[in-house]
């Protein structure tokens, strides 16, 4: 397995948790770009034609405000009618038996939708809204790539201004330390170092807060609480390894990505007993690191991913560190300063650029495997686009009200969003809300079809991997699980051939029964 795959899971796993590089000269007269190739994403043929056709161009001096207006136009143009009732009593009588015995404390609402039809199937209270959790996510990522397109990508750039080399982010969620040490590289092969004095991190793209609605700031540092910045690597968290020493010794740690941004509290000891380790917010957005208690000698080593304090530190402090090893010389200091926007001011000239694979794959570890970061990263560059501003989950939720008043009219006003994982416990979502939203999908070469590709399949990899595993790919769905709710929603091939709706949203009773409960309404679908 990859770093890059297995630091995902990791997030997944511990916490409840590809890419091309371009390289653009600095002189007068620019060299060719060097384009450096992840492996291909996987996807179907008609995905990877769609993505080709794609005008959509990250790197273009593009208004984005009246482009994400004229897509919301678009959107709002295409005059959906309401969904026509098509009772299926059959399958109705299967949905309400599969439901049976869940409780009273069990609040429950359900629609069943023949896509290609628009025919609504089963509807159990399908206007109630109810905490959606991580179902969510899958109204994020289809809003995302109708509003941005399915292949839009993320840039992370390095800039020379003077004696400055500059950093910047807009909101990678999928940067990783490699696409860092290959930035380096260009920027060494260029000569573009002589006379540098400092690096200065600019993720000004992003507004200051870090932590979005709903996401608590204390705790040991859960990774699926990580902070969101327009500069992140690694999912905004370290992981943390512990080893044990010789008997009665100090315990071994190591901390990737670690260097000057990461200060290690190691109190942990060699000996029978527990481990803690969490990390916190120390000076100048160091992120402080404790290991405390002790580990049994021939303990296997003991890994845990936890989140950083600032994202954008921990970013450019490793592009020091990377820049310092290629080049045999001390690492350069990290500073902040007051970044002009795009560092324009400063007469900034790109050196390289590193751009993110297309949205509708980075999308899939939100998708897949409910990463968290991935979608607030997501949302607030959907703010940041549709504004104008720096990025903001104001903005973000700004944007996301006006793709559901241009999807869904009739349920818009109902709907109500906090942030764009579902991390939260004000968010509210009606079954009948997010079928208006998962129903995109049928739109033939949509972005939102395209997007398919990144769902989770059921018995596959993510949250699907134990549910309804002989399905397949004929399930691709969204699970959700926080304070309480246990949803699925998504789409569902059925014995026909027809593409059905489903969005099943459970709060409160008891979790495994509210699963189990889901899995059987999914089974009347497939048959």
């Amino acid at each position: 397995m990859s770093r890059r795959h297995s630091a995902l899971l990791a997030v997944f796993l511990l916490s409840g948790l590809s890419t091309w590089a371009g390289i653009a000269g600095a002189s007068a007269a620019p060299e060719p770009t060097t384009v450096l190739e992840s492996p291909p994403i996987v996807a179907p043929a008609s995905v990877i034609e769609l993505l080709a056709e794609s005008s959509d161009d990250a790197t273009a001096d593009v208004d984005w405000p009246a482009i994400i207006d004229a897509r919301l136009a678009a959107l709002a143009g295409e005059g959906r009618s309401e969904p026509v009732g098509s009772r299926d009593h059959r399958l109705d009588a299967s949905v309400r038996a599969a439901l049976h015995g869940l409780g009273a404390r069990a609040r429950v609402a359900v629609e069943i939708r023949d896509l290609e039809r628009d025919a609504v199937l089963v509807d159990l209270g399908a206007d109630r809204t109810l905490n959606p959790a991580s179902n969510q996510k899958l109204v994020t990522a289809i809003a995302a790539v109708e509003l941005l397109g399915a292949d839009y990508r993320f840039q992370t750039m390095v800039l020379r201004a003077g004696d400055r080399l500059i950093l910047r982010g807009e909101g990678d969620p999928d940067l990783h330390v490699a696409d860092l040490h290959a930035l380096a590289a260009a920027v060494v092969a260029r000569g573009a170092l002589d006379g540098v004095t400092r690096i200065v991190i600019d993720d000004t793209a992003f507004d200051s807060r870090t932590l979005g609605p709903g996401f608590r700031s204390d705790g040991p540092g859960d990774s699926y609480i990580a902070p969101s910045g327009a500069l992140a690597i690694e999912y905004a968290t370290v992981e943390i390894t512990v080893r044990p020493g010789r008997f009665g010794r100090a315990a071994q740690v190591d901390i990737e990505p670690g260097g000057a941004a990461i200060e290690l509290h190691n109190r942990a000891t060699t000996r029978s007993g527990s481990l803690s380790v969490t990390t916190r917010a120390g000076d100048d957005g160091r992120t402080i690191v404790e290991v405390d208690g002790s580990i049994s000698g021939g303990h296997a080593p003991i890994r845990v991913r936890r989140r950083v304090a600032d994202p954008g530190l921990l970013a450019a402090s490793t592009f020091a560190e990377l820049l310092a090893a290629q080049t045999g010389r001390a690492a350069l200091p990290v500073v902040r300063e007051s970044v002009p926007p795009g560092s324009q001011e400063w007469g900034a000239e790109p050196i390289a650029v590193h751009q993110s694979a297309p949205l509708c794959a980075v999308l899939g570890s939100a998708l897949r495997y409910s990463n968290n970061f991935t979608a607030e990263q997501v949302l607030r560059t959907l703010g940041w686009r549709a504004s104008g501003r720096a990025g903001s989950w104001d903005d973000g939720v700004a944007t996301l009200e006006r793709f559901a008043a241009a999807v869904s009219p009739s349920e818009a006003g109902e709907q109500q969003f906090v942030n764009g994982s579902g991390l939260s416990r004000d968010g509210r979502l009606s079954p009948r809300f997010i079928n208006d939203v998962v129903a995109l999908v049928e739109r033939p070469s949509s972005a939102a079809q395209v997007l398919l590709a990144s769902f989770a399949k059921a018995g596959g990899e993510g949250t699907l991997r134990g549910r309804v595993p002989v399905a397949g790919d004929r399930v691709l769905a969204k699970t959700g699980t926080y304070a309480g709710a246990s949803t699925l929603s998504g789409v569902v091939s059925n014995r026909e051939g027809r593409r059905l709706g489903f969005s099943i949203l459970i709060n409160g009773g008891d979790l495994e029964r509210n699963r189990a409960a889901q899995d059987r309404v999914v089974a009347a679908l497939l048959r």
